[in-house]
Parts: structure tokens; sequence; C-alpha cells
């Protein structure tokens, strides 16, 4: 990631080759922040190579019970993940279930960009043959 400071505003440039078919694959500003924080919503905690604490535990929690104690255990983790990122700030959570899914609603704000954005993020059960 790369901040540039300009007269006008703060910009961030990065990159991607997520549901890109070819170049360019820069992703500036919001669409930035938001990829980085899908990269570690997407990837299992422990799943990365020599970073063990990087990733998301929700994928582990789809088959347990909707309770009290579950619904905490996935607030907490989408806290920790947007916690670590410096660029943004949760505002709130909103969760939403289903037979095959759990959908979260993350409000957050981007710091020096000044908005507010909603990101969206849903985790599929998987059925036997492990195909979503």
């Amino acid at each position: 990631m790369i901040m540039i400071n300009t007269c006008m505003a703060t910009v961030f440039k990065g990159f991607s080759t997520v549901d890109r078919v070819r170049a360019p694959y820069t992703l500036t500003d919001e669409d930035l922040v938001k990829r980085d924080l899908l990269n570690e919503f997407m990837t299992r905690k422990g799943e990365r190579a020599m970073r063990p604490n990087y990733g998301c535990i929700i994928h582990d929690l789809l088959m347990n019970p909707e309770d009290s104690y579950t619904v905490e255990e996935i607030k907490d983790d989408i806290t920790r993940i947007v916690g670590n990122e410096s660029r943004v700030s949760l505002l709130d959570i909103n969760l939403y279930s289903s037979d095959y899914s759990i959908r979260a609603e993350i409000l957050l704000k981007y710091e020096l960009l000044e908005s507010e954005d909603v990101l969206y993020v849903e985790f599929k059960r998987e059925n036997q043959d492990g195909i979503n």
C-alpha cells in the first residue's frame, strides 16, 4: 500500500488481481481498503504461512448453533479484523443468518477520506461435497 499526499486529498493506491480479467489492477481509496479487509475475511485463520493470526474464524463457526455465544464470537472477530486496519474505524455490525449462510453488514468510517460505507461479507456453508 502506498499513501500519497496531494494538495487536494489523501489517496490510497494499491493493486489487486481479484475479479480482474486484465490490467490495470490498480485500486484506490475505499475500493483498496475494502479489498484488503475482504482478503482477511475470506482467509481462514491460520491458513496463511508465517502469519498464524491472520484470517477469520467465522468459517469455522458456520455450523455452530445460532446462539448468543456464536453471534458474539463472530462480532468479536469482525471487530478484531477491522481494528487491525488503521485506515478505517468500525461504526456498527449487523448479522443476518439463513440456513446456508451468514451475512455481515459492517459500517465503516474511512478516517483520512472522511467518508462512510457499508462492507458486505457473506460466509456460505459448504455442502457435503465441499462445494458452496
